[in-house]
């Protein structure tokens, strides 16, 4: 069983950097944004309110659902690569800051795939409505608030893994090591 004796026994959330902590205030940011532009988009709208608007909001909303089920899935597959780096956190290389934004970033694609998956599950559930009036617009208004809500968490996600990248490539040669002597050996010959 491998040791941990480099963390101290202290919760993470310590070890989080100031710029880090504002991450999910971003990801609100960008998601009250998008719920305003869609409800002001959707208000000014023919159809606002209507079977017809709700139909075409789940078709469109399908598709953005999907696909940000998918680069959340495909990003939290690559954390898992990365969380594979464990060898280099037991030596040491990488620190709590780093399995901070590991954590961050994994709370970010979960955060896209729930509210996705409602989004879903709603628009399942509500194929069957039929008439005009307050449920549809209500229906409506829920389904563009849950696709803000996917689209800020996607930002949160995406900000925290530009974050995690730059802390693992610190300190990363620009080019492979064969490379550099390859090029210091001809400039000695010259």
């Amino acid at each position: 069983m491998p040791t941990t004796k480099h963390l101290p026994d202290q919760p993470i959330m310590k070890y989080v950097h100031p710029a880090d902590r504002l991450r999910p205030w971003f990801g609100l940011a960008t998601g009250l944004g998008a719920l305003v532009i869609m409800l002001a988009f959707g208000i000014l709208g023919r159809d606002f309110g209507t079977l017809k608007h709700l139909q075409a909001l789940n078709d469109a909303g399908g598709w953005l659902t999907i696909s940000l089920i998918e680069a959340s899935a495909g990003i939290l597959a690559l954390l898992l690569a990365a969380v594979a780096l464990g060898e280099r956190i037991e030596r040491g290389v990488e620190g709590p800051h780093y399995i901070s934004l590991i954590r961050l970033t994994a709370r970010g694609g979960f955060a896209t795939i729930a509210p996705a998956v409602s989004f879903d599950v709603l628009k399942v559930t509500t194929t069957s409505v039929a008439g005009e009036g307050l449920v549809i617009t209500a229906l409506v208004v829920v389904q563009i608030a849950l696709l803000a809500a996917t689209i800020g968490a996607f930002a949160f996600m995406l900000s925290s893994l530009w974050a995690t990248l730059r802390v693992t490539f610190v300190g990363v040669p620009e080019s492979a090591p064969e490379e550099n002597e390859a090029e210091e050996s001809t400039e000695v010959r010259s």
